[in-house]
């Protein structure tokens, strides 16, 4: 079964979404996108902010229709924090 975007985790790569509640490595999950921005929720906190693509890194799916390119620095930092295996 292929995975599609509701079944994706992503990692928060900056520490500027802190006043929404969000910190830098969170693993957060995409509610919605308008064309380059997402409105994404930390899975532990259920907070929520609007962020852009390239703020965000896929760390259970690497193939998203080439919205987001493998990061070898980003995929290690999420292996790092316990996100990814």
């Amino acid at each position: 079964m292929a995975m599609t975007i509701s079944y994706t985790y992503f990692m928060v790569k900056h520490d500027f979404f802190i006043k929404e509640g969000i910190p830098q490595y969170a693993k957060v999950k995409i509610i919605d996108i308008i064309n380059n921005a997402c409105l994404i929720e930390d899975l532990r906190t259920l907070k929520r902010a609007w962020v852009m693509k390239y703020d965000i890194y896929p760390i259970n799916n690497n193939n998203l229709g080439g919205w987001w390119v493998f990061s070898k620095i980003y995929d290690d930092i999420a292996k790092e924090k316990g996100l990814k295996r």
